[in-house]
């Protein structure tokens, strides 16, 4: 009973903050928020299977990967889909290639990060945990400076 009553404040949570958000940057939110869910669960996963795994991110999409004897191969199984940005959605990777954001068999990641998504003139920021968690930063901001 106590479970039910959990998830039905649960769902009206998700509820709330879906109709929370704003028509604007409809994509770029989308998008973030499709990004942060589907890495936690490759997070999770990691732990799951002992096995490392990471998300490749590019300007213009990312994907998920596995590590199986010695290399990364790519996952090709719903939710771990190689995924493109939303038209007029890029991310900022701070590199001249592929970000590569690996999780431990622990679910430990190789590297605290932030990644940025910007759509016309707004950003929104990923961020990922020391400790693996992943979340959206807090609040929308200018494409040109930090929320």
């Amino acid at each position: 009973m106590e479970l039910m009553i959990v998830l039905v404040i649960l769902g009206l949570m998700m509820s709330v903050a879906v109709l929370s958000i704003p028509r604007g940057d409809g994509k770029l939110e989308s998008d973030a928020q499709q990004f942060a869910a589907r890495t936690a669960a490759l997070r999770d996963n990691a732990i799951l299977q002992s096995r490392p795994m990471a998300v490749q991110v590019t300007p213009s999409g990312y994907s998920f990967l596995e590590r199986r004897k010695g290399g990364w191969t790519v996952m090709e199984d719903k939710p771990f889909r190689t995924t493109n940005w939303s038209d007029g959605v890029s991310a900022e990777t701070g590199e001249t290639g592929p970000m590569l954001i690996s999780f431990e068999s622990t679910g430990l990641p190789s590297d605290q990060v932030e990644l940025r998504l910007s759509y016309e003139n707004m950003g929104r920021s990923i961020e990922i945990s020391p400790m693996g968690d992943v979340k959206l930063a807090a609040g929308l901001g200018d494409a040109g400076r930090a929320p």
